[in-house]
Parts: C-alpha cells; sequence; structure tokens
C-alpha cells in the first residue's frame, strides 16, 4: 500500500536524469586516475628513499660501534699556558761536509741530467684516462704553469743533494735531515726563483697585492706571499735526509696508507647536531684562499700515471692496495694513482720544500685570483665589477670554462649549454656547495660596487674593485674568526690568544716579527680535519618546510650543472645549513673514503669506483716529510708517548687499539691518524694537537698580517665607522643578499637552528651602511705607518 512514507522511487527504475553526463563520468574518472598517480608517486619515492637508506646504512655498517667520546678537561690548560705563536724547530744548517765546488758542479749537472730524463720520461707518460676518479683528482688540485717552472729547478737542486749526501754518507746511515746549505749565488741559479732576487718598491698602498708581497716591509719577498715554500715548524723527516718519503723509525717502510685507512679510519656515523654542513663549506672555501699545494705536473699540466710499470715517473709515489682489499678487489684495483707534491725551489741545497701557489693572507684570492693575469681575466673594468654569465632565465652565475680538459666539462651537458665555471680560485667546481659559495662571493662582489659606485659617482673603475675587493676580504676575516674558529677552537682559546674580532676600536696586535707563512704541517694535515665532518648524504631543501631529499656526496663533485636550473642554488644553500656535520673524529664513511671522485653520472667508460680520501691524506703527509704524531704533540707542549700505552684517554680507545695493531712503534703513527684520533678539548670540536696548530696558524694570520682587518695601520686601515658596519658582517646575511630566493636563515648559519639561534627572516638580520664610504680621497699617495720594531 502505498502512503507519503513510500519512497518515491521504490520498484522503479532510476530516472535518467540521477546518472552523471559524460563529461561529468570522465572527469570523475580523471580525478581519480590523478589521485592514484600521485598517491603511487608518494608511494614510490617514500620506497625509493627507504631503500636507498637501508642500503646506505648496510653498506656503511661497521664491526665495533665506538662509544660516545669523553671531553679532553685537561688539554685547554696545557695549551693556554703556552705562548702564541709558537716558536718554530728550524730546520739546521747544512751538517756535512763542506762541498767543494767541482763536487758542487758536478751534483748539479747530474741533477740538470735526471731533469733532462725526466722530460724525456713524462712525454712517453699517456697520463690519466679522463673517465678516471684519479684524473678528476689531479684536476682538483690544480699546478699553475708558474709553480710547474719553479719546481724545475728545485727538482734539480734536489737532485744534486742526493748526489752530495750520497758521497759523504753510506748508503745504510739514516739521517732525518741534512740541514739546508749555504744559498747558492746567481752563477748556479737565478735568485729570483726563490724569492731572493731584488725586492719589490713597496710603495704605500691602500690596498693589498695580489701575490701577499710588501705585506711585510722587511720580509717583502718572502712571508705570505705565493709561490714560495710552505714554512716548517719541524725539520722534515725524510727516509733518506733529503726527500724520500717518510719510513718507520726502525728504517722499514710505515704500513700501507689505505690500510690505515681501513683499520683504523673505518667507518662509523655519529653526526654532530650542533653544526651543520656549511662549516665544512666555509671552511675548505677559506682553505683555498690561503692554501694551494702545487702538484708535480707534465708539461702543459698533463697528469700522469704512476700506477704503470712501464712509465713509472720519478715523482711517483702510487698507494698500495692490499689483495686483500674488499673494496677495490671487486674491480681489479690494486693500485691508486698518487704523484708527489711539486718541490720549491730554495736556492741552496738541503731538504726537499712543497709550495704554496697563494699568499697565506686571508685576502680573498679565493674571489679575486692569485695572479695578475687572473684578476684581469675575472674583472669587467666597469663600475669596479667582477665577470658574471647568465642562465637560460636570467640569473648571474660565474663565468663559463670552456675548458674540455679541466676535469670538469663533460660534452653531453656542453651540448645543452651548461659548462663548468672559473672563479678566483682554480678548483672552483670542486663540489656544489663550494661552487655556490664562489658565485655568492662573486655577487656580493658586485652587489656592493653597485652601490659603491651609486655613492661615488666620481670613482674610478679602479678605486669601486680595490675598495669593494678590501671590504669582500675583510668581510671574510670577520666571519672566519668570528663564526668558523670560535666553534673549532673553543672560546677559551679565542679569548685567552685574543683571537676573537673587537666589539669596537682597532685591533693593535700587528707585529713584524710574526711570519704568517702557511705551515706545512697545517695544509697538509691539521686543517684537513674537515674531510671527517662530511656526511655521506647531503639534503636539498626546495623550501625551510619542505619534505626531505638527499644526494650522495660523490653525485656533487665536479657536478656544477644544476645552477643553471631555477631554483636549485637554494635548495643546495638550504641543505648545507640544514645538514648536520659528522662528528670529528677518527671516523670516515665510505663516501669518502672508497668513492671520491667517481663519476657522478653513469657512463660505459667510467669506473664504478672512487679514490680513498684518508688514504691520500696519509700519503700525502709522508710525501712532505711530517715528522710522526709524538712530535707534534711534544711540540704543542703535551705530553709525548714512549709507548702506546701513553696514549690511554688521550685518544679514542677504539682508534688506539687498531694503530697498535697496524703500527709497529708510536713513533711510526703518522701525524694525521694520530691527530685525528685524539678526544676533543672542552669547549672545542678537536683534539689538543689540531687545536694548537690550528691556533698557531690564525694567530700568526691575524698577527702577521699589516693589512688585517681591524688595524689601524694608514693607509690601509679602515676608518672607525667603516671598521663598525663591516662588524655587521655575517654569512647568513651575504646568503640572504645573494641567493636567489632564500628569505629565512639561522643567524649563525654554520650551528643548528636551536634556542639562540632560530630561524628569522633576512630582513631582520643587520645591514651594512655603506654610506661611510661616501666620497674616500684617493689613499695612495697616503704615508705608510711603519712599526718600528727588530726582526730577529
Amino acid at each position: 500500500m502505498v502512503n507519503e512514507r513510500t519512497p518515491l522511487r521504490k520498484g522503479v527504475s532510476p530516472p535518467p536524469y540521477v546518472f552523471m553526463t559524460n563529461p561529468n563520468r570522465v572527469y570523475r574518472k580523471q580525478v581519480k586516475q590523478f589521485q592514484c598517480c600521485i598517491c603511487s608517486a608518494i608511494l614510490l619515492t617514500f620506497i625509493s628513499a627507504l631503500i636507498i637508506s637501508i642500503t646506505y646504512s648496510v653498506d656503511n655498517d661497521i664491526l665495533d660501534n665506538p662509544p660516545e667520546s669523553p671531553v679532553d678537561n685537561t688539554s685547554v690548560v696545557t695549551l693556554l699556558s703556552q705562548s702564541f705563536p709558537l716558536t718554530d724547530t728550524k730546520t739546521p744548517s747544512w751538517n756535512m761536509a763542506t762541498v767543494e765546488v767541482e763536487d758542487l758542479k758536478s751534483a748539479l749537472a747530474e741533477g740538470k741530467a735526471s731533469l733532462e730524463a725526466k722530460d724525456k720520461l713524462e712525454a712517453l707518460n699517456k697520463g690519466i684516462p679522463k673517465s678516471s676518479p684519479s684524473y678528476r683528482h689531479q684536476q682538483s688540485v690544480k699546478t699553475l704553469p708558474r709553480a710547474t717552472y719553479l719546481a724545475r729547478s728545485a727538482y734539480v737542486l734536489d737532485v744534486a743533494t742526493k748526489a752530495v749526501v750520497k758521497k759523504q754518507i753510506s748508503p745504510e746511515k739514516k739521517t732525518k735531515t741534512v740541514g739546508r746549505g749555504p744559498m747558492l749565488n746567481s752563477e748556479w741559479l737565478p735568485k729570483e726563483e726563490c724569492g731572493m732576487g731584488p725586492l719589490p718598491a713597496c710603495s704605500p698602498s691602500a690596498y693589498r697585492t695580489v701575490d701577499g708581497s710588501c705585506n711585510n716591509l722587511y720580509k717583502p719577498n718572502e712571508w705570505g706571499v705565493g709561490m714560495r715554500p710552505f714554512r716548517r715548524q719541524l725539520p722534515a723527516d725524510y727516509a733518506d735526509g733529503v726527500s724520500s718519503p717518510k719510513v718507520a723509525s726502525d728504517g722499514s717502510s710505515l704500513p700501507a696508507a689505505r690500510d690505515v685507512s681501513t683499520t683504523v679510519h673505518r667507518p662509523a656515523y655519529r653526526d654532530d647536531p650542533k653544526f651543520t654542513v656549511m662549516l665544512a663549506v666555509w671552511g675548505q672555501f677559506l682553505d683555498h684562499d690561503i692554501t694551494a699545494t702545487a702538484l708535480t705536473t707534465g708539461a702543459g699540466g698533463k697528469t700522469l700515471s704512476c700506477c704503470d710499470p712501464a712509465t713509472k715517473h720519478p715523482e711517483c709515489y702510487p698507494v698500495e692496495l692490499s689483495k686483500n682489499d674488499t673494496y677495490y678487489e671487486k674491480y681489479g684495483v690494486t693500485c691508486m694513482e698518487f704523484i708527489r707534491s711539486a718541490p720549491a725551489p730554495t736556492c741552496a741545497l738541503g731538504p726537499r720544500e712543497q709550495m704554496n701557489q697563494v699568499s697565506s693572507f686571508i685576502d680573498g684570492s679565493v674571489v679575486y685570483g692569485n695572479t695578475v693575469q687572473l684578476s684581469r681575466t675575472l674583472r669587467t673594468f666597469q663600475g669596479g665589477k667582477l665577470k658574471m654569465s647568465l642562465s637560460p632565465d636570467g640569473r648571474e652565475l660565474l663565468p663559463i670554462s670552456t675548458d674540455p680538459n679541466d676535469g670538469c666539462n663533460r660534452e653531453e651537458e656542453n651540448a645543452k649549454g651548461r659548462y663548468c665555471f672559473i672563479a678566483g680560485d682554480l678548483r672552483a667546481n670542486e663540489n656544489l656547495h663550494l661552487t655556490s659559495l664562489h658565485l655568492l662571493m662573486a655577487r656580493q662582489h658586485n652587489i656592493l660596487a653597485q652601490k659603491l659606485d651609486d655613492l661615488n659617482p666620481d670613482w674610478s673603475d679602479e678605486q669601486i674593485y680595490q675598495e669593494t675587493r678590501k671590504i669582500v676580504s675583510a668581510q671574510m676575516q670577520h666571519i672566519s674568526y668570528n663564526e668558523f674558529l670560535p666553534v673549532i677552537l673553543g672560546p677559551e682559546m679565542m679569548e685567552n690568544l685574543e683571537m676573537n674580532p673587537k666589539q669596537s676600536g682597532y685591533y693593535t696586535g700587528y707585529n713584524a716579527s710574526v711570519d704568517p707563512t702557511i705551515s706545512n704541517s697545517f695544509a697538509t694535515s691539521s686543517f684537513r680535519f674537515a674531510h671527517t665532518l662530511l656526511p655521506g648524504l647531503m639534503k636539498v631543501l626546495s623550501s625551510d618546510t619542505s619534505s626531505e631529499e638527499f644526494v650522495e656526496l660523490h653525485k656533487m663533485l665536479f657536478n656544477p650543472y644544476s645552477l643553471y636550473s631555477p631554483g636549485y642554488l637554494d635548495m643546495a644553500l638550504r641543505g648545507a645549513i640544514n645538514t648536520k656535520v659528522e662528528r670529528a673524529d677518527t671516523y670516515f664513511n665510505k663516501e669518502v673514503t672508497q668513492r671520491l671522485f667517481e663519476s657522478s653520472v653513469e657512463k660505459p667508460a667510467a669506473p664504478k669506483y672512487g679514490l680513498d680520501l684518508v688514504s691520500l691524506n696519509v700519503q700525502r703527509g709522508r710525501d712532505h716529510g711530517l715528522p710522526s704524531y709524538p712530535e707534534w704533540r711534544e711540540f704543542c707542549g703535551l705530553s709525548k708517548p714512549e709507548t702506546f700505552d701513553d696514549l690511554e684517554g688521550v685518544v679514542d680507545q677504539g682508534s688506539l687499539d687498531k694503530m697498535k695493531s697496524i703500527y709497529k712503534s708510536v713513533n711510526d703513527v703518522d701525524m694525521y691518524t694520530g691527530a685525528l684520533s685524539e678526544i676533543p678539548i672542552e669547549g672545542g670540536m678537536l683534539g689538543a694537537t689540531v687545536t694548537c696548530l690550528i691556533s698557531d696558524q690564525f694567530k700568526r694570520l691575524k698577527d702577521g698580517d699589516s693589512y688585517w682587518y681591524e688595524t689601524p695601520l694608514q693607509p690601509q686601515g679602515f676608518t672607525l665607522g667603516q671598521l663598525n658596519e663591516i662588524r655587521k658582517s655575517s654569512l647568513a646575511k651575504i646568503i640572504c643578499d645573494t641567493s636567489d630566493a632564500v628569505t629565512t636563515v639561522q643567524p649563525k648559519v654554520m650551528e643548528s637552528v636551536g634556542p639562540g639561534n632560530e630561524r628569522k627572516p633576512c630582513s631582520e638580520l643587520p645591514e651594512m651602511d655603506l654610506t661611510q664610504w661616501i666620497s674616500i680621497p684617493e689613499k695612495a699617495s697616503s704615508s705608510f705607518t711603519k712599526i718600528g720594531i727588530t726582526v730577529t
């Protein structure tokens, strides 16, 4: 029976109007398909990320999980009782018999004959294939033509010294160093080749020279100058007292560098939540500003192969690989390419020295170049600006490099119109973060140059360029001593060594008797601590709140092409300031010890393996004749271990056990290995020995630099008003001003976001007021203030 409660459609087929129209049905179907695709993509991304993470964790598992590191509470007191800068132990004078003229002639003739033979051998050497990780490694350590030229006379002296010593000492007698002989006169070698030629004309100037000359008026062509030998803190320890790589204390071979790496420096994944990858990025950028070790190269910068016994070069020192090396054995690799650092001319018989190609000072050479030729190449000569290129979407990028042999350019990318870059330092393409920082600092220069031009329309291109260069260099010094070093060294060391930037007024600590030259141990070992900070996976963030993506470290090396893509510069920067570093210790991840310079793209001819950076660092220390680890502790005023047991409580226990198993004696422990194994000091990131050596170098770079940004000396000093503006500088502000679209950062980008370092809008960061630079008169004719002190 039908009533008011009976459904209207009961027993009746649905009328046509309740069905969707065909377009609506299609639309609903498309929406469902789209939603399904999105869900599938999200699920696939999650599964892929999970697989990568699991694979990475499994592949990098370790046998013995190291315990949490304690803190060294006593060494700081010992270090603070030392007088910095420390007193170097000079290479002793020549301790052989007096060399007769005829013997010297004969020895030099032997050296020149050896040089000619070396040239012929280099002509036969096929070099390293471009697809090889070793090719990219040798290209990452750029050697300038001038350095290669200077190394030739140094090689002659090296061979000549060996000839003299061989005649005077029986082969079985070992001496750590033969000492430095008297200077040879110009009859034998041109004095210009070892910094002993005519002194440069050091006219008073408000601006630095490109190569660091004329910084110290008493040593204008020596201290801190580019193309000169590194400073020795301790005499070199060579196997033959002259130049042969270091051996064990009993004269036997040291354990292979790769074996030291796999035994002592095994992987462990302990991040340091307090600091970000930007700490390591700035450290590398700073390192490239003050150090550039020259390598031995063939004619025209040709790479040299050392693993081919048929054409083995006398400067070869390859890393031996064990038959039981579980990683390289898979690829049939039995040798790791390694060429020795180029010798530096000293114009005297004696032990081998190595060459720093750049000035020692924090002077912005990494931005502006370390030679007049390169600095001019980078300039527009209009409005004081640096050259830039443009991306397809109109963003400023660094000038491009079209060199197909630079170790970076790839044909498939060049075909797309994308090239690698050139900058003030030739290593700028080594990794994406480093390239990004080069780009930011070049943009920073041009932003400041434009502002100075606007404020001073009567200034010439030269004055705008030089004043901007002076400001950017000052910002680099301020950031290094205000943000970077306090993290590394700790507050007590910074305060007691007077290395904190002043809050007001000038710093009057310049001392013309302080040699700021970069030390060999600093460049070769102690400042390489940052390699242990590198995580295997780097974050890439499209925004501060976006989901995280990760890129394997080796895929960022010699791969700057993503900077051509809109948004990727900012993604890389956000990743660097949001990725935690690994803890500074003796442990390294396998991206560093197995995949260094592995090809970032899949290619049929490209090897599927990389190099071991730890092995290369250990081998480099031996190449340079660095004394063993115990001697560096003694140099720093710390307890010198006589046995391994003396290192109990000094170094990480797990590392100590491993060192006992591979080294015959504590006196054989490589400086790099021993120093990195130390327990960190209280308040600092590093152990006592590395803290000591880094503190010594940076104390010298401040007190021994007459152009230090806080100096009152004229004509180079800033006004107090200008100096107060420079003190507002921060790396965070530079990132804000020079990135494409980064709008929020933590004020201290080398430290993680947290209480007291919360992320904030860029607009809230202090900003320099360049009106303090309005209408500065030309300073070139001003009087130069000299420091009246006796140089010893």
